[in-house]
């Protein structure tokens, strides 16, 4: 027992010893703002995380909302989700020591594959309630082109050469620069030539007192321009700059048996020049159509000289997206769905898009079995899909499947089996609809069709 009380009261002593010397851990003396920008075109989305805990995760074209951490050393991490694993892949990992009061700025651009980590530093910003300025800094992150030279001026300002705010090359960032609040324009032109328009934005507004990033990046699939830009506050949020020689897009498709062979307006006169789509007969797809960005009503009436409108579908647009409106419902309850499918390639899935505008079946399941097998021991990719909404956009590994569609909760086909063979980026867009018997669907594939 003495031996037991001695030993406890040497471990005792070396305890208050320890406590009484200066820890050798870092102290913080501050904190900093830190983020991630996603500039990978073919990327799905990205978690960002610092060490093991998740910061934010960022599609392409975003950035992950600020955070402030102490000003201790980190190591980022970047992870992405593979189609047919169990757990999120890292891809990257890029070491900070970070300092306070700075600003940091990850971009991770490249491809999932062999991604590459710039990181932007600046001071980080503050203002005082009577400061009339915001500080802009511009960045570089189109892939596809060489040196750029920005020009951010009122709108009457012509872009010429000595003018530039920053010339750039991809993956570099500017200077910030304080700018009164005001009307901008946002013109990025090839270097030294500042009549080759790259991009230019509308006339924007942009208050005193914020700080902000101006990225372009590579425009992809789902939109109609070349190039998309956005503004990061690094307070938090973006906005997306529109460049107004890119109108929207807008496709028809008609999903509706009952709804017939109609002619598509775009004016409640019905005035001939308004005439968009004719003879848009039932599972018809027509070409994409340049409109107005701005809110639009499309008619749609009886194949022949207009009589009477069956369906009214709105859509607000925007410049430079690509839309689509499916006339779907039955005699008398029409309706038009308006979306912006999201139709880029990524490269760690095979995307599958589903919308279902059945009449005879309010819910439909999904299943992509493997090619020869049934449905029986499988389970749905999509469970109780209901009629008029679109899924999310689902993964797929590369391979071989058959396509089926069932009603709600049962297992025996009512379309199917369509045999599509896959690899990781395509895109499988369908929509399924009624066959002439009631009793069965059919499916329209707009990409990735059977191939057999």
């Amino acid at each position: 027992m003495k031996r037991i009380l001695i030993l406890l009261s040497c471990t005792a002593a070396l305890l208050l010893g320890a406590c009484g010397k200066d820890s050798s851990l870092p102290q913080a003396t501050g904190k900093a703002n830190i983020r991630a920008v996603n500039a990978i075109q073919s990327s799905p989305e990205i978690s960002f995380l610092i060490e093991e805990r998740t910061a934010g995760s960022a599609t392409y074209t975003e950035a992950t909302a600020p955070v402030r951490y102490d000003d201790l050393d980190y190591t980022f991490n970047f992870q992405v989700f593979f189609a047919g694993e169990a757990a999120l892949r890292r891809i990257a990992s890029q070491f900070i020591d970070v300092e306070a009061n700075r600003d940091y700025t990850l971009l991770i651009s490249g491809t999932v594959a062999s991604p590459t980590i710039t990181l932007w530093v600046a001071d980080e910003r503050t203002f005082d309630d009577t400061d009339t300025v915001f500080e802009a800094r511009f960045a570089h992150a189109i892939e596809s082109r060489g040196a750029l030279d920005y020009y951010f001026a009122d709108p009457t300002i012509t872009p010429a050469l000595g003018n530039q705010v920053a010339t750039l090359s991809f993956g570099e960032i500017s200077a910030p620069i304080d700018l009164a609040g005001g009307d901008f324009v946002l013109t990025i032109t090839t270097e030294n030539n500042p009549t080759d328009i790259v991009y230019v934005s509308e006339t924007t507004p942009i208050a005193a007192q914020g700080a902000f990033i101006f990225t372009p990046f590579d425009g992809g699939t789902d939109i109609s321009a070349p190039v998309l830009v956005r503004a990061f506050n690094t307070a938090g949020g973006s906005s997306v700059l529109r460049d107004p020689r890119y109108p929207p897009t807008v496709q028809f498709i008609n999903a509706s048996m009952d709804l017939g062979t109609t002619d598509i307006y775009d004016d409640e006169m019905l005035a001939p020049e308004s005439l968009l789509v004719a003879e848009h007969a039932y599972l018809g797809v027509s070409d994409e159509l340049e409109i107005a960005a701005e809110a639009n009503t499309f008619y749609y009436t009886p194949n022949g000289p207009p009589t009477t409108v069956l369906l009214e579908s709105d859509l607000t647009a925007s410049n430079g997206n690509r839309y689509r409106i499916i006339a779907a419902g039955v005699a008398d309850a029409f309706f038009g769905i308006p979306l912006v499918p999201d139709r880029r390639s990524v490269e760690t899935r095979v995307k599958l898009l589903p919308l279902q505008v059945s009449n005879n079946f309010d819910f439909v399941d999904i299943y992509a079995v493997e090619a020869g097998t049934s449905v029986d021991d499988a389970n749905p990719v999509s469970f109780g899909l209901p009629t008029g909404q679109p899924s999310p956009p689902l993964a797929l590994a590369a391979g071989s499947y058959d396509i089926y569609v069932t009603e709600f909760t049962e297992k025996v086909p009512l379309a199917g089996p369509y045999r599509i063979d896959v690899v990781l980026g395509d895109v499988v867009d369908l929509i399924i609809v009624d066959a002439v018997d009631p009793s069965i669907l059919d499916v329209i594939f707009l990409s990735g069709g059977p191939t057999s």
